[in-house]
């Protein structure tokens, strides 16, 4: 017998429970339409690739991406604000650093893993990360100092306090950093030369010689010994390879698997410094084969 002679209520309910699942998708499509927000399908696959990091990253914070009044990509975050992907202008390297859009922050592709002899000696201006759109990270972590601050806890790291932020897993993967060292100093002395004295996290102010927020300013940054090397300080860059081969892997490894990237990896290199970047981690590995980032 054809149930909906026999069950007419069941029928009913799913005819009602169709209509409503038809409505929610009308009434979704309606919303991205009214948003303007790209299927990523409909974007190029750089543009695709950035945008499914970005979102993999911080979830709650990058919505899509979208054309601008002048036909270019922007990103659009959670809060309606409207972040510039693709501007189209061609930058001298001094210009990328200075003024990024979003595809020029992303563009150098960080290189995971042990220091090997290619990868200490990176090329003239090969620097993943120092790239900085600053609207981003003020989005990401708070647009001043108190606000900073106020998201911030005090991590345990290598037996004192270590303030980082708690937003977007930031603190969590410090933590999950300082674990893992804990679980191998025993058997490695010699770290404490790289180790100690600490030289800090959180820090409001803008990097040297510029007027850019450092990334210590968002709490999302970390210096070990402050007497490594630094490219601004160092009297003998040539000595810097085998300085970087020299760092212990174990340390980097630990840190890069909780998203963090090592400044020591670039030509600008600044061998004390760490900082929690999960999208260039997350590009890394997807470009590498090793995850699948959904759409």
């Amino acid at each position: 017998m054809y149930p909906g002679r026999a069950y007419p209520h069941v029928m009913k309910k799913y005819l009602r429970l169709l209509a409503l699942a038809a409505f929610a998708l009308c009434l979704f499509a309606g919303r991205l339409e009214a948003s303007g927000l790209l299927s990523p399908k409909d974007l190029p696959p750089e543009a695709r690739l950035d945008l499914a990091v970005l979102r993999a990253a911080y979830p709650d914070v990058v919505s899509g991406m979208a054309h601008g009044a002048d036909g270019r990509l922007a990103l659009v975050l959670a809060d309606g604000e409207r972040l510039v992907y693709d501007d189209g202008k061609v930058r001298t390297p001094e210009e990328a650093e200075t003024n990024p859009d979003i595809r020029t922050m992303l563009a150098q592709v960080y290189p995971l893993g042990p220091a090997d002899a290619a990868s200490s000696r990176p090329a003239k201006d090969f620097d993943p990360g120092r790239r900085r759109v600053q609207a981003f990270f003020t989005a990401l972590y708070g647009h001043s100092e108190a606000e900073v601050r106020r998201d911030c806890e005090n991590v345990r790291f290598d037996g004192h306090g270590a303030l980082f932020s708690k937003r977007h897993g930031a603190a969590a993967a410090l933590s999950r950093v300082g674990e893992r060292l804990a679980a191998l100093r025993p058997a490695h002395p010699e770290w404490r030369k790289v180790l100690r004295p600490f030289g800090g996290t959180l820090s409001w102010r803008v990097i040297a010689g510029t007027q850019r927020l450092s990334m210590h300013s968002f709490g999302i940054a970390l210096d070990l010994d402050p007497r490594l090397p630094y490219w601004r300080t160092e009297r003998h860059p040539e000595t810097i390879p085998a300085r970087v081969q020299a760092f212990p892997a174990e340390i980097v490894a630990a840190f890069e698997a909780e998203g963090f990237i090592w400044g020591g990896k670039w030509a600008a290199f600044d061998l004390m410094h760490f900082e929690y970047r999960p999208e260039l981690v997350l590009k890394a590995k997807a470009l590498r084969g090793e995850i699948r980032l959904g759409e």
